[in-house]
């Protein structure tokens, strides 16, 4: 029994020593590959990189939010474009931004003056949105009222107004 004990002893020792030496090799492969990491020039320009496109981002939420002049007229995409074709012209009018509804589009003639214009409400959790929008065009020929057509192809709404003969 007296022979064991040494050697339980040392088998302890060797456990701990073991132990010991695992963890040390451990934390200087990771401290090692952090160092490594924070002074390789790539890395540091991804970090700057990501960084500079994070301030972007929060820049253009600030600007969104606060820079807003409520009085200042903003520019919207063009909802209604007017083509001139051989014999007719075509208004062509974008739905999107309507819902996709062309029953929220009115169109009227006066003389050689078409008028397009359109409303949509919409009420969502941050309040109501009210756009409207209204364009008129100055067409220089004649147009024959009776034989207007309006289609829907996809998105677009196509007001067809033929010339008078």
């Amino acid at each position: 029994m007296l022979e064991e004990r040494p050697h339980h002893w040392l088998k302890v020792i060797g456990v701990i020593i073991a132990t010991f030496l695992g963890a040390f090799l451990a934390f200087y492969f990771a401290v090692d590959m952090t160092f490594n990491r924070m002074f390789n020039p790539d890395y540091q320009i991804r970090k700057m990189e990501k960084a500079i496109k994070h301030q972007e981002r929060s820049f253009n939420k600030f600007e969104d939010k606060f820079m807003d002049n409520p009085f200042e007229p903003k520019m919207a995409p063009m909802l209604v474009n007017l083509v001139r074709e051989a014999d007719e012209y075509k208004v062509i009018v974008d739905l999107k931004p309507l819902d996709g509804n062309e029953k929220n589009v009115n169109v009227k003639l006066n003389d050689n003056v078409v008028t397009v214009s359109g409303e949509l409400g919409k009420i969502d959790r941050r309040g109501e949105k009210i756009m409207n929008f209204s364009q008129a065009f100055y067409l220089d020929e004649k147009v024959n009222a009776d034989k207007i057509t309006k289609e829907r192809k996809g998105n677009k709404y196509i007001i067809t107004l033929p010339f008078e003969e």
